[in-house]
């Protein structure tokens, strides 16, 4: 049950978990802080899921831009898609035979999820806000797939 609800968490938290802050400025508000979250990244990946059409080719990009760089963007859309395929693997987990399997698709998701944030973090270190400009949201995600890439080596040591 756990290689189910991990990938679903890493999903809940790269989409609703706020990314990473900016500061601008305009002439009416003056300097505000602006949070963005993961939305931004991969809602076109969510609306495909939503629409229960396969998220892959460009009808379902996001191009969610960090630093005049869409890779971040594409990275964290994959992640979530292989996050999504291990939560339905999982699903199929439950039966007998698909067992191992699982704990595999598992492990690539929690490592899909961390690289991903450690893209996001390498990106940020590049901009003015560097890395305090990261929001907790980007952390939950790297520590869900941590936990993630954890319960998957758990269940291929037979668990």
């Amino acid at each position: 049950m756990i290689r189910i609800l991990m990938p679903l968490a890493i999903v809940a938290a790269i989409f609703f978990g706020p990314m990473f802050a900016e500061e601008s400025s305009g002439s009416v508000t003056g300097d505000t802080t602006r949070i963005i979250t993961g939305d931004y990244f991969i809602g076109g990946v969510i609306d495909c899921v939503m629409k229960l059409k396969a998220p892959i080719g460009e009808a379902c990009a996001t191009e969610g831009v960090a630093d005049k760089f869409t890779g971040v963007s594409r990275v964290m859309s994959l992640a979530s898609v292989i996050a999504l395929a291990a939560a339905a693997v999982g699903i199929l987990g439950l039966l007998p035979f698909v067992g191992r399997l699982t704990s595999i698709v598992t492990v690539i998701a929690g490592l899909a999820a961390m690289g991903s944030m450690g893209m996001l973090a390498l990106t940020m270190m590049s901009t003015s806000e560097g890395l305090p400009g990261m929001q907790w949201g980007a952390y939950l995600a790297a520590a869900a797939g941590l936990l993630t890439l954890i319960s998957g080596l758990s269940g291929m040591r037979g668990r």
